[in-house]
């Protein structure tokens, strides 16, 4: 019996090291839209430190326009269902507007009953960025060519041009 309760505390911490030495933000939320967990990665990427964003509404993260996400997402998880690779748009603490890439998925208890939810939250601002100037680029190689040197014919007598 000790040897199986230590076995899990030894996968528990195990699985948080895991959490807390990812690149992307974990966030753990309750079915209510409250940050329960945060790990380092959130605080790189949102800049609130997990002490001053857990027990706080995640919509906090939403811009304005973006608040009526929350309670479809929400939703989707009271019914057990995964959202993956969603693209949007999120606020940092200083305010700054990032895209991001969320999974979102439903935490269950012991008897199924889903009671939260994980969020693996990606910022693909740059690559976003990345992707926006190739397209522009491509655009700009795509258009008719404009002649862009003036003629450097002579003006006067006998450069083909009549005189009044």
């Amino acid at each position: 019996m000790a040897t199986e309760h230590g076995q899990a505390r030894n996968e528990r911490e195990f699985l948080a090291s895991i959490v807390e030495s990812s690149q992307d933000a974990v966030i753990g939320k309750n079915l209510d839209g409250i940050v329960t967990s945060w790990n380092r990665a959130a605080e790189d990427i949102f800049g609130y430190p997990a002490s001053e964003i857990i027990g706080q509404a995640i919509v906090i993260l939403f811009p304005p326009e973006l608040a009526d996400e929350e309670p479809m997402i929400l939703e989707q998880l009271r019914r057990g269902e995964r959202i993956e690779h969603y693209e949007t748009v999120r606020l940092t603490k200083d305010g700054r507007r990032i895209d991001v890439s969320l999974t979102v998925s439903p935490i269950r208890d012991a008897s199924g009953q889903v009671v939260g939810a994980s969020k693996i939250v990606r910022d693909v601002t740059e690559q976003k960025a990345m992707r926006l100037r190739g397209i522009r680029r491509r655009q700009r190689a795509s258009l008719p060519r404009a002649v862009t040197t003036p003629s450097r014919r002579p003006c006067g007598p006998g450069n083909g041009m009549r005189y009044g």
